[in-house]
């Protein structure tokens, strides 16, 4: 009796640490903290929170872990700087308190892959383009199957950044690419939507192949604008909450 007891504690205080390390991400993003910038301090943590300052200790210890936080001695809590898993983190919680976030980060994406496609196409060599050929044809072989072609999908996309040589878009998009993963099953899944977008990457690939930046500009923005507008009736039709599959739609 008194190990289950124990055992029951442990994991109500597991429960209690993560809700809090939530709620101080949530804190960090309402708050606007940029990189740099120090959480309150433990003793009002605890009473924001509600929780022990054990509690508090380990929620801030998570995140750390996680990246989004650094504990410097004597200065407490502070919000780390912006490398890929920390903001992944980050964009991760934002997305459970709004959903439309969501959709914002589609408009990230157009304004990034935009140019990402055309300074593709300008700086690929046959190397790079082997590599996205590779990809594509993984999306054809797993048209049925949402799991395999989106991770053909997503490192199509990953290729294209490179192909580029700049690191820091390849930085920049890391994060949001990964964070859209399950919102990408589901709209793979829409009747139509996977054949078409394979359709599109071919054309995106077909202008990088020809050094055609301006085409490959072109067809990107298509291409997203056709993403964003499943992504949107996905939502509408409840297939997804805050970026993440429902049930209904993961036991299909």
């Amino acid at each position: 009796m008194t190990m289950c007891g124990g055992m029951g504690g442990a994991t109500r205080r597991v429960r209690l640490r993560d809700r809090a390390a939530e709620r101080l991400l949530e804190m960090i993003l309402s708050g606007g903290l940029a990189a740099g910038e120090r959480l309150p301090p433990e003793r009002e943590l605890v009473e924001r929170l509600g929780v022990s300052r054990t509690v508090v200790r380990e929620a801030l210890n998570l995140l750390e872990a996680r990246g989004v936080v650094s504990i410097e001695h004597g200065r407490g809590a502070v919000v780390s700087g912006g490398n890929p898993a920390a903001v992944r983190e980050a964009l991760s919680a934002l997305l459970r308190v709004r959903s439309r976030s969501l959709l914002e980060l589609q408009e990230i994406r157009r304004i990034l892959e935009v140019e990402v496609a055309g300074l593709a196409a300008e700086r690929a060599g046959p190397e790079e383009v082997r590599a996205m050929r590779e990809q594509l044809e993984r999306m054809r072989a797993q048209i049925d199957a949402p799991e395999g072609y989106v991770d053909a999908d997503v490192e199509f996309h990953a290729q294209l950044a490179r192909a580029t040589g700049n690191g820091v878009l390849l930085t920049m998009l890391e994060p949001v690419v990964e964070l859209l993963r399950e919102s990408r099953k589901v709209s793979a899944s829409l009747p139509g939507a996977a054949l078409r977008a394979l359709e599109e990457h071919e054309r995106i690939l077909g202008c990088v192949e020809r050094g055609d930046a301006r085409g490959a500009r072109e067809e990107m923005r298509a291409h997203l604008e056709h993403t964003h507008r499943d992504i949107r009736e996905a939502l509408e039709e409840g297939l997804l909450a805050d970026g993440r599959a429902t049930r209904r739609e993961e036991g299909r």
